[in-house]
């Protein structure tokens, strides 16, 4: 609210928590995260629903270091059209919200998908983006995989774990999902017919 009371954008508050509630009978500890996608995935669909009524596209917010971790919901807050700060890792969002005049309370906030109460990404991931970025552009940007290089640049072993066992294990939410092959041609991007 913050940000649109300075920008001066048009909004619309859609609540979704009666589309959540009619789906869960309760929401605790054993279910929290399965409905913490369900509310992503809730979100994206009203998004889209209001894209196709305004003729818009939806925007993205996912950046580089939330992508290379997989630290999203597919189809959830992946799905967009469009994502302009995808290539972007978390700090440099940061620093160019800076550099935008975006309010300082908005950029210091604890990132968090607000999804339950105290919920922070940094403390689900248990790394700091600062640590987490470093790592990424050691690792994805400049190709250094050498675990031993990697300590001699001084990360922590428990750090580069989790950072790496995050890459891994959510590497199938950066493509689409696999189809199975029957031998037909690959479907082409697109067709331009030939006189």
């Amino acid at each position: 609210m913050e940000l649109i009371k300075k920008t001066g954008i048009d909004y619309r508050k859609i609540e979704i928590s009666p589309m959540i509630d009619a789906y869960y009978n309760k929401i605790d500890e054993k279910n929290r995260l399965r409905a913490g996608n369900k509310m992503a995935r809730e979100r994206m669909s009203v998004l889209f629903d209001v894209a196709l009524e305004t003729n818009c596209l939806v925007l993205g917010t996912g950046n580089r270091t939330e992508i290379c971790l997989g630290y999203t919901t597919w189809y959830g807050d992946s799905a967009c059209s469009i994502n302009p700060i995808g290539e972007l890792y978390k700090t440099e969002v940061r620093q160019i919200a800076k550099i935008l005049g975006i309010p300082d309370q908005i950029i210091t906030k604890a990132p968090s998908a607000d999804l339950w109460a105290g919920q922070t990404d940094e403390g689900e991931i248990g790394v700091l983006y600062e640590k987490i970025d470093l790592i990424l552009r050691s690792m994805v940007d400049d190709g250094i995989t050498s675990k031993n290089d990697l300590l001699k640049l001084g990360y922590d072993e428990d750090a580069l774990t989790r950072v790496i066992g995050l890459i891994n294990k959510n590497a199938f939410k950066r493509s689409l999902p696999e189809i199975a092959g029957l031998g037909r041609n690959s479907i082409p991007s697109s067709i331009t017919l030939k006189d």
